[in-house]
């Protein structure tokens, strides 16, 4: 290593130093990564233990990325491999390279880090404006606190910010480079917390960190690394005395708290809270305000969206929304009030209701805007390369992924001891429940058993309980933490494969438990289609449970609220009922018929049927029976395939409407 060049690099309008440099002469390979070994180490988590090597033939200098988790960026774009100039930006991680002279320059994105939106504009609809040209700046370790009445485009303002959704018109720089343009490098360094806890209450707090760690780092950071991450952030928040506790345990404010600790996992450079003191009493509202100027002061720059005006104190700068997206102040906070000529915030929120005051132009022309928005913004520069729609990197391999996921999905089950409890008892009780109901004899002659079909019913109703019960709720529970992940590199695919994977285990053996309770000490032919009748009955009533289990997901994909997923979930149980076969002869019935197609309970019970082969114990006095419940191997294959196939057209839509809920540019595959 040399000492120190003279040439640095601009950012936020001043020049930095660098944080090392490595000569180049007679160099031919330059190896870049977290491992000791490497001629430059970047220390950061996120960066792979052998992440690029810049090699050098005939005064050639390439870079070449040599199978990094997060990737290797030239000028903010993803490459493989690409020849670099001394006026080229390569992004490894937090770090910017160059090459000076004969050396290549290292400089470290510490954190302290100035944003600035420029002319921010967001319509919607025919022409509906949320954000209306919106530009202020904010400063290293700044706390910003962004207030306004509903409607005045705070959670728009924020998404623009974070990048999440760009603006239509106007830009966010980071340290003076376009945040859109260069997202695909930069939203590793932005942490967003958001509304919602993005926390399995089920979980200690350690464990939750440890999961999120092995989710947010590469697959070949090692697992001493993770856990000493997770606990120098518990040491930072002072949650240490806390580690070992349910989340769900905890106070709000604790629970905000490990949610900003998820997030600083990866020592993001911005942090963004979308209301974290939102139903906390005032002294957790005040502790939660201490934790961000704390934050802020160690070195990185924090905006929080609230509406408690009551720590505005704590704050460096206040920006206040007023109705359509405008801005009405911008400033240190014991100056906003004098300014809108108010003595109290509340006054001012009701005073937004006046259409015909300009707040937003006689900010525009005040001395305030001059001093603390004028002065302070550095024209960006413009550059003709769109705005990247790159999926976020996975930091595991998809099957690491997996794991990680299987393995908390299935903790979480396990420490939630009434879910566990009644996941046992449900198939218990739904079969002894089939044995109240009469059924007859199973081995009499044809034509002689009206109530044969009555098991059957129950026991397709039992599967399609249990295993729409399980699902229903999953996916809208977890709707912002997927969401969150999703952000920061979850495939789609592994998540829905491990409720698919772990939902299917629990469905799948309810399934047999029921049918086996259900079936105790009833008569039967010694034979099915082709083996035991117990066999098959268990066989048709698990593909039943699990493809139950799918639709459950779809309901809980398609709602907005948990409360929704219940009446869903009784309007899908009657459908079930009416068109599974038992109560309606639908064989031959236009429209009825077809409808019963598309559902699981209507091949099941055909599947049933053929087993015992129930079409020859029902007496029937006009209609023959039903040529999908006939006693032959054909039959009986066919109708197990269609449920077979509801199940995977049921995941199929679920994968796109997990895709919908994703904002446009985590929609990568």
């Amino acid at each position: 290593m040399h000492s120190t060049p003279t040439v640095r690099i601009r950012r936020r309008g001043q020049w930095t130093k660098p944080a090392a440099v490595r000569n180049l002469t007679g160099a031919q390979v330059v190896r870049i990564g977290r491992a000791p070994e490497n001629d430059m180490v970047v220390t950061d988590l996120r960066v792979s233990r052998r992440h690029a090597e810049l090699r050098i033939a005939d005064g050639v200098h390439e870079i070449v990325d040599v199978g990094s988790r997060i990737g290797t960026y030239v000028n903010g774009v993803r490459v493989e491999r690409a020849r670099i100039t001394p006026d080229d930006l390569v992004g490894i991680g937090p770090s910017t390279f160059r090459l000076v002279g004969d050396t290549l320059t290292e400089y470290a994105d510490t954190g302290e880090v100035c944003l600035q939106a420029h002319d921010l504009t967001v319509t919607v609809g025919r022409g509906k404006v949320l954000l209306d040209h919106v530009t202020f700046p904010v400063g290293e370790k700044c706390l910003l606190a962004i207030i306004g009445p509903s409607g005045s485009g705070k959670s728009t303002l924020l998404r623009a910010l974070t990048g999440l959704r760009p603006a239509d018109q106007g830009v966010v720089t980071y340290d003076g480079r376009n945040l859109y343009r260069d997202y695909a490098e930069l939203r590793s360094r932005i942490g967003l917390v958001p509304q919602d806890d993005i926390l399995h209450t089920q979980l200690t707090v350690r464990r939750a960190l440890v999961y999120a760690a092995e989710l947010r780092f590469p697959d070949d950071t090692r697992q001493h690394e993770r856990k000493e991450r997770v606990d120098e952030v518990l040491r930072q928040l002072g949650l240490e005395n806390r580690k070992d506790n349910r989340i769900s345990s905890l106070s709000g404010g604790q629970r905000k708290r490990v949610s900003v600790a998820l997030e600083l996992l990866t020592k993001p450079s911005l942090l963004f809270l979308d209301e974290p003191t939102s139903g906390l009493d005032p002294g957790l509202d005040k502790s939660v305000m201490q934790m961000l100027r704390g934050l802020s002061d160690d070195g990185r720059t924090v905006a929080v969206v609230t509406h408690s005006v009551a720590n505005l104190d704590i704050c460096d700068r206040l920006l206040v929304m007023a109705p359509g997206g405008k801005i009405a102040y911008f400033g240190p906070p014991d100056e906003a009030l004098p300014f809108l000529g108010f003595t109290d915030w509340a006054d001012v929120f009701l005073a937004f209701d006046d259409q015909s005051r300009d707040w937003a132009g006689e900010y525009a022309r005040s001395a305030p805007y001059q001093k603390y928005i004028a002065a302070d913004m550095i024209e960006p520069v413009s550059v003709g390369r769109p705005v990247q729609r790159e999926a976020p990197q996975k930091q595991q391999s998809w099957p690491e992924q997996l794991s990680t996921l299987v393995r908390r999905y299935c903790r979480g089950i396990v420490a939630d001891r009434l879910f566990l409890g009644l996941t046992i008892a449900l198939p218990i009780i739904m079969g002894l429940l089939a044995r109240v109901v009469p059924t007859g004899d199973l081995k009499g002659p044809p034509n002689s058993n009206g109530n044969a079909a009555n098991l059957l019913l129950i026991l397709c109703i039992g599967g399609c309980l249990t295993g729409s019960a399980n699902a229903v709720r999953e996916l809208v529970k977890e709707r912002a933490i997927y969401q969150r992940e999703r952000a920061v590199g979850l495939s789609r695919s592994a998540y829905l494969c491990s409720k698919l994977l772990v939902l299917g285990v629990i469905t799948v053996a309810q399934g047999v438990v029921l049918t086996y309770v259900a079936m105790l000490n009833v008569e039967t032919y010694d034979k099915g289609v082709f083996t035991a009748p117990i066999t098959e009955l268990s066989l048709a009533v698990a593909l039943l449970s699990f493809t139950a289990m799918t639709v459950g997901l779809l309901i809980s994909a398609l709602v907005k609220t948990s409360e929704m997923t219940m009446p869903l979930l009784v309007l899908v149980t009657l459908i079930q009922l009416v068109f599974c076969g038992a109560l309606v002869h639908l064989d031959g019935k236009p429209v009825m018929e077809q409808i019963s197609w598309l559902v699981p309970a209507r091949w099941a019970l055909a599947a049933l049927a053929g087993t015992l082969d129930v079409g020859q114990l029902i007496p029937h006095v006009q209609d023959p029976p039903d040529p999908l419940w006939s006693q032959d191997f054909g039959t009986w294959f066919l109708d197990m395939s269609a449920l077979a196939v509801l199940s995977v057209v049921s995941a199929f839509l679920v994968a796109r409407m997990l895709r919908r809920h994703e904002p446009a540019v985590m929609r990568g595959k």
